[in-house]
């Protein structure tokens, strides 16, 4: 790892001034509720910062750092019922779809670091922002890929390579109609207008449009007898006993994959095409938030922007293949020769992110039932019953 190459001297001598009576005895610790299977990672990115403070300032207040498990998907709406009591976290990792709902329940502060978030990707920058104000670092971005075991699957390019594992009864496992099918099963929506080009357009709502019908009608009724509705995690357990040889997932299965299968066996690659167009997978991200409730405001501010700089992000690259929100020529080499990386990044650069605005609110609910129903009648699907529903999810959108 490089060192810290920027801190704001100032910013950290005001909050340890103002935090604790500023006694060197008393020190100041921040809480940081991050995920649990990257908390051993990280702590040598916030060992780095620590050790920044201490040289420079030998004679301010010592820094701790403390991290505690708390899932991503979760952390706002327990931060919504501990933030007052003030035992709550200082800086706090959470998915880009509930910044907002934090930042209408005033949870979070806006980051006093906008002007490093607006040298990030586009679409992150989109997602860390919300009524023109940036509140969130982003960590990570997202995308989903087949996962497969490459003894079984020998062409993961087309949906016409799984349906001739039908006859060896092998599956390749995806999440078609269970919590999370809102979020995998967006790929199929390839034409769909889904809030404008960059998804902050509300007026802009059309999802029953004629590539998107043709796509689902045709994975439910030609290919679904050679997929397995099941999470990423269920599946895994199901790869384990030989009846699934792939699954789609975002990255956090890609250990469990390779810990299972080994990693010589591992193969990734983008969605498959279907009706020869590409799919358009959702991208999502992680993002590091302070809270509103922070004792030590601006060493929070400080510490998130850190954690999301070049050296921190290529940190995460190698050592959790996690696809950064920036860009450095290091990144750049990085991906182009991680394997895993590089695959991400192909996914991601077809990718739609997750809308952020509030009509979206009602898609996931909405579009669970609709697909649920779907499924339930795989084989047999209308064209004209696939656009019903969803128009159906459409509708309850508008009306949100």
């Amino acid at each position: 790892m490089k060192k810290i190459n920027k801190l704001v001297p100032f910013i950290l001598m005001v909050t340890l001034l103002s935090a604790c009576g500023s006694s060197a005895e008393s020190g100041v610790t921040l809480l940081v509720w991050e995920d649990e299977s990257n908390i051993e990672t990280l702590k040598t990115l916030a060992d780095e910062f620590v050790a920044y403070h201490k040289q420079t300032y030998p004679s301010e207040a010592a820094i701790t750092i403390t991290f505690e498990s708390r899932e991503e998907g979760k952390a706002v709406s327990d931060l919504s019922t501990i933030a007052e009591t003030g035992k709550g976290p200082d800086v706090v990792s959470i998915t880009s779809d509930t910044m907002t709902a934090a930042v209408k329940s005033k949870l979070i502060a806006p980051a006093a670091f906008s002007a490093d978030v607006d040298t990030f990707d586009a679409k992150a920058r989109t997602n860390a922002t919300y009524d023109d104000t940036v509140y969130a670092y982003p960590i990570t971005a997202e995308s989903t890929v087949i996962m497969y075991d490459k003894r079984q699957v020998s062409d993961p390019t087309i949906f016409d390579s799984f349906a001739a594992l039908k006859n060896s009864g092998k599956k390749i496992a995806w999440d078609a109609s269970n919590d999370d099918c809102a979020y995998y099963m967006f790929g199929f929506l390839t034409d769909s207008v889904v809030f404008g080009d960059d998804g902050t357009d509300a007026s802009k709502l059309d999802l029953a449009t004629t590539q998107s019908v043709a796509n689902l009608t045709s994975f439910l009724n030609d290919y679904s007898s050679s997929i397995e509705s099941a999470s990423p995690q269920d599946a895994m357990a199901l790869i384990n006993n030989k009846t699934v040889v792939g699954l789609v997932s975002s990255p956090f299965m890609l250990s469990s994959m390779i810990e299972n299968l080994g990693a010589a066996n591992v193969g990734l690659h983008v969605l498959p095409t279907i009706n020869d167009v590409a799919m358009r997978p959702f991208s999502g991200y992680k993002e590091y938030v302070v809270s509103s409730y922070s004792k030590h405001p601006s060493l929070a501010q400080e510490f998130a922007d850190y954690m999301v700089s070049p050296d921190a992000q290529l940190w995460r690259l190698t050592k959790k293949n996690y696809l950064p929100t920036r860009s450095s020529d290091d990144l750049t080499k990085e991906i182009a020769d991680n394997p895993y990386a590089s695959v991400y990044q192909a996914s991601y650069d077809k990718s739609f992110a997750m809308p952020i605005i509030d009509s979206m609110g009602k898609y996931w609910s909405s579009m669970i039932t609709a697909l649920q129903l779907l499924w339930a009648n795989k084989g047999t699907v209308t064209s004209s019953e696939v656009k019903s529903q969803l128009t159906d999810v459409q509708t309850a959108m508008k009306a949100a």
